[in-house]
């Protein structure tokens, strides 16, 4: 970390490494990735990466594209339509079971980023409180949708006869009134949702079973297809060399990194309230426990993916995560991105 640290000291000061470097001068090799929503502070590491030249470093320059949610983008990835993507693990195994050459490199978010949450005031603190209660979600087929249903089945629950599930959109003032009139006693759906809600007065406990936390959240995706070209395998390396460093940078220098993202896209941070509710959630989401290094793989954490999704029947329960996850050329990019960590 101590090389990350020289490297961007001149970030801190509100100078830009492109610029100090003189980066700007080679040829950049362009990079599409495609993301579920827009970007912003849900990606910090990514703008932190592009706005101080980590990507440049690499020999590449990350652009964008915002497809239609996490599922889509498996579809992408699936046909051949696109050679990275940032998608939700759940998706990214759904993928890997119709694709057996899909691969996942490193994961943006080394938690869930989806929970369940109750309102402090209920005194619900586990999932068993919400017998009898009513949960509300975003819509049926969410992306919360199959966390809920595994958290429910664990905790013995019965939707319709035991606990009701109520779609109540994601956060605005349709689920604020619902909440606060007590239509539904909890919540489920992804972190900036539950951050929007709590930045207007919502507060929660977090209920979401411990297992089901600490899964992976939106990971960058990939096939061997790609990785086994020259070319593929080298951006694929840059690709993550530059994200892993944004990790870090924002992890080691949270306040520097929050101000690089308002000023990158400064719709991001027009109500101040919220972006640093919602900029907490999401440094605490690629913070690792300790030990363990930013974005990176586990497989235990990914065989629970594998429980969540295949309790809805999406994939065999017994589907081998390992080679979604590993491999010689995995491998080689896991190693070029964590070299000197």
């Amino acid at each position: 970390m101590n090389k990350l640290r020289k490297i961007l000291a001149p970030v801190a000061l509100g100078v830009l490494a492109l610029q100090s470097a003189g980066a700007g001068a080679q040829e950049l090799t362009p990079v599409e990735v495609l993301l579920p929503i827009p970007e912003g502070l849900a990606f910090t590491p990514l703008i932190v990466a592009r706005e101080t030249g980590l990507f440049a470093e690499q020999g590449i320059n990350v652009s964008t594209m915002v497809a239609d949610g996490s599922g889509y983008l498996s579809q992408q990835i699936v046909a051949g339509n696109a050679n990275f993507a940032l998608m939700g693990a759940a998706d990214a195994i759904v993928a890997y079971n119709k694709r057996n050459d899909v691969r996942v490199l490193f994961c943006n978010q080394v938690k869930n980023v989806y929970r369940i949450v109750a309102r402090a005031d209920t005194g619900i603190t586990g999932m068993a409180g919400l017998e009898g209660r009513a949960l509300g979600y975003t819509e049926p087929g969410g992306g919360e949708s199959q966390l809920v249903s595994a958290a429910i089945a664990e905790a013995g629950l019965v939707v319709n006869q035991s606990i009701t599930l109520v779609p109540i959109g994601a956060a605005g003032p349709q689920s604020l009134i619902a909440l606060q009139n007590d239509t539904v006693q909890a919540y489920s759906s992804s972190f900036p949702d539950v951050a929007v809600l709590a930045a207007s007065g919502i507060e929660w406990v977090d209920i979401t079973p411990s297992k089901y936390s600490n899964v992976p959240g939106a990971c960058m995706v990939t096939t061997e297809q790609v990785l086994a070209t020259d070319e593929g395998l080298k951006t694929a390396k840059a690709l993550a060399t530059g994200w892993v460093q944004g990790q870090y940078f924002a992890i080691e220098n949270s306040d520097a990194a929050f101000d690089q993202v308002c000023a990158a896209i400064e719709v991001a941070c027009e109500n101040e309230v919220t972006a640093r509710a919602l900029y907490k959630e999401a440094l605490n989401l690629i913070t690792p426990e300790a030990g363990q290094r930013p974005g990176a793989l586990n497989r235990a954490s990914w065989q629970t993916v594998v429980e969540i999704v295949s309790a809805n029947g999406v994939v065999p329960a017994d589907l081998d995560v390992l080679p979604l996850i590993s491999g010689e050329r995995v491998q080689a990019v896991v190693d070029a991105a964590y070299d000197g960590h």
